[in-house]
């Protein structure tokens, strides 16, 4: 099991994207409970509970790159942490603007 994370959006509403993250094997497994969803890729995360960060990396094999201007809703028990992102392990990762950000 491995922490990747997919950005999705349901038919009802198209243009909110939610940030769906676990311990998978497969970017597709976090889909599955979901039932119909669009998804606007993926990527790795490491979650720093000290740190209270969320950082999140590269790109899923199943979904490609995560397209980041569909982060519009957060699970609720992230609230409170910084989201960085960077393409790669070896790139220094950039804080991502949470100011219009949904907590779900």
């Amino acid at each position: 099991m491995h922490p990747k994370f997919i950005l999705v959006t349901k038919p009802e509403q198209p243009l909110k994207g939610l940030f769906v993250y676990g311990m998978v094997g497969q970017h597709k497994e976090l889909v599955q409970p979901l039932g119909y969803a669009k998804v606007h890729g993926g990527g790795w995360y490491i979650k720093d509970d000290d740190a209270k960060t969320m950082t999140l990396y590269g790109s899923s094999g199943d979904y490609g790159e995560p397209k980041l201007a569909f982060l519009n809703q957060i699970p609720a028990e992230l609230k409170g942490y910084r989201f960085l992102f960077s393409p790669g392990w070896n790139l220094p990762p950039n804080e991502l603007d949470l100011t219009d950000i949904e907590y779900v």
